[in-house]
Protein backbone atom coordinates (compact mmCIF):
# COMPACT_ATOMS: atom_id res chain seq x y z
CA UNK A 1 0.00 0.00 0.00
CA UNK A 2 1.33 3.57 -0.87
CA UNK A 3 0.27 6.80 1.12
CA UNK A 4 -0.98 9.90 -1.40
CA UNK A 5 -0.75 12.67 0.46
CA UNK A 6 -3.88 11.89 3.12
CA UNK A 7 -4.98 8.94 1.02
CA UNK A 8 -4.10 5.16 1.47
CA UNK A 9 -3.92 3.35 -1.94
CA UNK A 10 -4.17 -0.90 -3.01
CA UNK A 11 -2.25 -0.12 -6.24
CA UNK A 12 -4.01 -1.52 -9.45
CA UNK A 13 -1.48 -3.93 -9.95
CA UNK A 14 -1.78 -5.29 -6.01
CA UNK A 15 -3.47 -7.72 -4.58
CA UNK A 16 -3.85 -7.31 -0.17
CA UNK A 17 -5.10 -9.51 1.95
CA UNK A 18 -6.05 -8.79 5.75
CA UNK A 19 -7.92 -6.14 7.61
CA UNK A 20 -7.14 -2.45 6.49
CA UNK A 21 -8.05 0.27 8.53
CA UNK A 22 -8.02 4.72 8.22
CA UNK A 23 -8.70 7.74 9.36
CA UNK A 24 -9.11 9.86 5.99
CA UNK A 25 -9.50 7.71 2.43
CA UNK A 26 -8.37 5.07 1.07
CA UNK A 27 -8.78 3.94 -2.42
CA UNK A 28 -8.73 0.33 -4.08
CA UNK A 29 -7.55 0.43 -7.16
CA UNK A 30 -6.50 -3.20 -7.10
CA UNK A 31 -7.84 -6.57 -5.49
CA UNK A 32 -8.50 -6.75 -2.09
CA UNK A 33 -9.48 -9.32 0.69
CA UNK A 34 -10.45 -8.98 3.82
CA UNK A 35 -11.78 -6.39 6.06
CA UNK A 36 -11.98 -3.18 5.91
CA UNK A 37 -12.76 -0.30 8.86
CA UNK A 38 -12.45 3.29 8.65
CA UNK A 39 -13.07 7.00 9.27
CA UNK A 40 -13.28 8.54 6.29
CA UNK A 41 -13.75 7.54 2.79
CA UNK A 42 -13.40 4.18 0.87
CA UNK A 43 -13.07 4.55 -2.83
CA UNK A 44 -13.58 1.69 -4.81
CA UNK A 45 -12.14 1.79 -8.18
CA UNK A 46 -13.61 1.02 -11.45
CA UNK A 47 -11.36 -2.44 -12.50
CA UNK A 48 -10.99 -3.09 -8.48
CA UNK A 49 -12.32 -6.32 -6.85
CA UNK A 50 -13.45 -6.03 -3.04
CA UNK A 51 -14.11 -8.91 -1.52
CA UNK A 52 -14.42 -7.32 1.77
CA UNK A 53 -16.88 -6.58 5.01
CA UNK A 54 -16.60 -2.51 4.88
CA UNK A 55 -17.01 -0.34 7.38
CA UNK A 56 -16.63 2.99 6.79
CA UNK A 57 -17.99 6.78 7.03
CA UNK A 58 -18.72 6.73 3.34
CA UNK A 59 -18.13 4.54 0.38
CA UNK A 60 -18.00 5.50 -3.27
CA UNK A 61 -18.18 1.90 -5.46
CA UNK A 62 -16.91 2.22 -9.19
CA UNK A 63 -15.52 -0.87 -9.03
CA UNK A 64 -17.19 -4.60 -7.27
CA UNK A 65 -17.57 -5.11 -3.40
CA UNK A 66 -18.41 -8.41 -2.60
CA UNK A 67 -19.97 -8.22 1.13
CA UNK A 68 -21.69 -6.26 3.58
CA UNK A 69 -21.37 -2.46 3.33
CA UNK A 70 -21.71 -0.28 6.57
CA UNK A 71 -21.47 3.82 6.06
CA UNK A 72 -22.11 6.06 8.75
CA UNK A 73 -22.96 8.69 5.98
CA UNK A 74 -23.46 7.96 1.88
CA UNK A 75 -22.76 4.84 0.32
CA UNK A 76 -22.43 5.85 -3.58
CA UNK A 77 -23.14 3.37 -6.38
CA UNK A 78 -21.87 4.84 -9.37
CA UNK A 79 -22.65 3.74 -12.95
CA UNK A 80 -20.16 0.78 -13.22
CA UNK A 81 -20.37 0.04 -9.43
CA UNK A 82 -21.30 -3.57 -7.67
CA UNK A 83 -22.51 -4.63 -4.86
CA UNK A 84 -23.24 -8.03 -3.55
CA UNK A 85 -24.05 -8.09 0.29
CA UNK A 86 -26.18 -6.36 2.49
CA UNK A 87 -25.75 -1.97 2.46
CA UNK A 88 -26.35 -0.04 5.41
CA UNK A 89 -26.08 3.75 5.20
CA UNK A 90 -27.90 6.69 5.97
CA UNK A 91 -27.99 7.97 3.02
CA UNK A 92 -27.32 5.78 -1.22
CA UNK A 93 -26.86 7.07 -4.09
CA UNK A 94 -27.11 4.56 -7.04
CA UNK A 95 -26.79 6.06 -10.51
CA UNK A 96 -28.25 4.24 -14.00
CA UNK A 97 -26.42 1.11 -14.77
CA UNK A 98 -25.02 0.60 -11.32
CA UNK A 99 -25.85 -3.45 -10.17
CA UNK A 100 -26.83 -4.17 -6.27
CA UNK A 101 -27.00 -7.71 -4.85
CA UNK A 102 -28.42 -7.76 -1.07
CA UNK A 103 -30.81 -5.82 1.31
CA UNK A 104 -30.72 -2.56 2.10
CA UNK A 105 -31.18 -0.41 5.20
CA UNK A 106 -30.92 3.62 4.21
CA UNK A 107 -32.28 6.07 6.46
CA UNK A 108 -31.27 8.60 9.87
CA UNK A 109 -31.92 5.36 11.89
CA UNK A 110 -30.71 2.66 9.50
CA UNK A 111 -27.87 1.43 11.66
CA UNK A 112 -29.88 1.06 14.92
CA UNK A 113 -32.86 -0.73 13.35
CA UNK A 114 -30.90 -2.63 10.77
CA UNK A 115 -31.16 -6.46 11.16
CA UNK A 116 -28.41 -8.42 12.96
CA UNK A 117 -26.78 -10.56 10.15
CA UNK A 118 -27.80 -14.47 10.76
CA UNK A 119 -24.92 -16.20 12.69
CA UNK A 120 -24.66 -20.00 12.34
CA UNK A 121 -27.47 -22.76 12.34
CA UNK A 122 -28.23 -23.53 15.30
CA UNK A 123 -28.61 -27.42 16.56
CA UNK A 124 -32.01 -28.53 16.96
CA UNK A 125 -33.45 -30.43 19.46
CA UNK A 126 -34.73 -33.94 18.68
CA UNK A 127 -38.06 -35.63 19.90
CA UNK A 128 -35.96 -37.88 22.03
CA UNK A 129 -33.91 -34.22 23.73
CA UNK A 130 -30.85 -34.89 21.71
CA UNK A 131 -29.69 -32.50 19.40
CA UNK A 132 -29.56 -33.03 15.74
Amino acid sequence: MAEQGDMTVVGADSHFEGKLTFERTAKINGKFDGTINGKGELQVSQNALCKADVQAGAVAVDGRVEGNVRAGDTVRLNGSGVVKGDITAAKMVMQEGASFYGLCAVGPDAAQNAPKPAGPPQPQEGKDGGKK
